[in-house]
């Protein structure tokens, strides 16, 4: 009888050492959705807004002549100055 005894507590512990309990598998939960961004629809700009362009505008025109004006200046005086050279190296010749 102790023979059956020893047999079946070595029975026993073999089966409880074969017993290993199974893995448990984690899965991460589901990323949530990513965040809707709701914009306002855009505004038509106001009439003071026009205005305020249409202002800009006409002074980007403005600039512009006034830049061409000043070009046309530059080279008005550039020939001024050279007419004068001219004129002067002329008055040393005759002098001679």
């Amino acid at each position: 009888m102790n023979k059956s005894i020893f047999a079946a507590a070595a029975l026993a512990v073999v089966l409880v050492g074969c017993d290993k309990p199974a893995p448990t598998v984690v899965t991460p939960p589901p990323s949530p959705p990513p965040p809707v961004v709701v914009s306002p629809p855009p505004t038509p700009p106001s009439s003071s807004a026009m205005d305020a362009k249409s202002s800009a505008d006409k002074a980007a025109d403005a600039a512009k002549d006034a830049s061409k004006a000043a070009d046309t200046s530059k080279g008005s005086a550039m020939d001024a100055k050279d007419a004068a050279k001219d004129a002067k190296d002329t008055s040393k010749e005759m002098k001679k």
